[in-house]
């Protein structure tokens, strides 16, 4: 589906954008850009429409809750891994101010530990705990019913559920239950199964869920740019052809490593060269270049085959050793 891998291109380039030219230039770089850059945050929110297409399709070729979860966890582990070691790494010998994290606190991350009470080792991880909350939930509504029409049923409910309680003064509960995020991994999954029954009205579930993403709050300040955001990546992955999308399927292809990288080493990067008298542009374009050269080294070392078939296997593993299988049994 090289429109969709298209479509994770036109995301990571617009949070590497907003990170380099719009969040952290007065902060970490001197640089002064141009305020459009400030909205490529949304790009991540592509990422979990996306997501929520590619977990309904996962479960759907899985025939067990170990099997769904080892596939999951098998996709993004070795990579996060690897990069999290990696910019801890250069982040500690070149130095970032308040961005810094002791090897004890990088191995607390590995176990994402950063969920809960460890400093990340870069703040872009946040959106793999979405991640994996996602997978948690989404698993469970497995266990009670595979079939389409009660999983995108599962995922309405959650999502109203998470209405009700985000004002709900409980942290714990604000941490697990965003109806933001929610909201786009159902309207993902609505559109894998409009593509998997050929019922049309999966499609008109997945339009009402990208109306209700603008009743969390979430975009008030944005709404211009989060409709055209989100409505590109509607249309993308309902149609699964963009003939333009289709050229960038290559940096699709390593976005998630890019993802992983960009930050932190992305800003050491430019810190260092403007420092040294190096112009902006030509520091912000060393930035990218360096951090995506980064990237398809982690995308062919840690996310080709024979390492994700891996990985899939021991995280299967490891869940029914744990006797998850056992949830979906009793469930049913």
């Amino acid at each position: 589906m090289a429109a969709i891998d298209g479509l994770r291109a036109i995301a990571v380039l617009m949070v590497v954008a907003f990170h380099f030219l719009g969040r952290y230039p007065n902060d970490y770089t001197g640089l002064s850009l141009a305020p459009i850059f400030t909205f490529g945050w949304l790009g991540v929110d592509l990422f979990f429409i996306i997501s929520g297409y590619c977990i309904a399709m996962t479960a759907s070729r899985t025939p067990d809750l170990a099997s769904f979860w080892g596939r999951r966890f098998g996709r993004i582990y070795p990579a996060f891994a690897v990069g999290c070691m990696v910019s801890w790494a250069l982040t500690s010998y070149f130095g970032l101010p308040e961005k810094e994290v002791s090897g004890l606190q990088a191995l607390g991350n590995l176990l994402f530990l950063n969920a809960v009470f460890v400093p990340p080792v870069d703040g872009v991880y946040w959106s793999l705990i979405v991640e994996l909350q996602f997978y948690m939930l989404y698993g469970l509504i497995l266990c009670i019913d595979r079939r389409p029409f009660a999983i995108m049923t599962g995922l309405s409910v959650l999502f109203a559920l998470a209405m009700g309680l985000q004002y709900a003064d409980n942290p714990a509960i604000s941490r697990i239950m965003k109806p933001q995020y929610i909201i786009l991994f159902l309207i993902g999954a609505a559109l894998f199964f409009g593509h998997a029954t050929e019922k049309r009205f999966y499609y008109l579930w997945a339009a009402c869920g990208f109306a209700a993403s603008f009743t969390t709050g979430y975009y008030d300040a944005v709404i211009p740019y989060a409709a055209a955001t989100l409505g590109l990546g509607c249309l993308v992955v309902a149609s699964r052809k963009l003939p333009i999308l289709d050229r960038l399927w290559p940096v699709g292809l390593v976005s998630y490593s890019w993802y992983l990288l960009h930050q932190n080493i992305g800003l050491l990067i430019i810190r260092s060269l403007t420092a040294e008298g190096v112009s902006n542009g030509a520091a912000i374009a060393a930035a990218v270049v360096g951090t995506f050269i980064l990237a398809l080294g982690l995308y062919v070392l840690c996310e080709n085959r024979y390492v994700r078939k891996v990985a899939n296997r021991f995280f299967a593993w490891l869940f029914a050793l744990l006797q998850f299988n056992r949830l979906a049994k009793s469930a049913t």
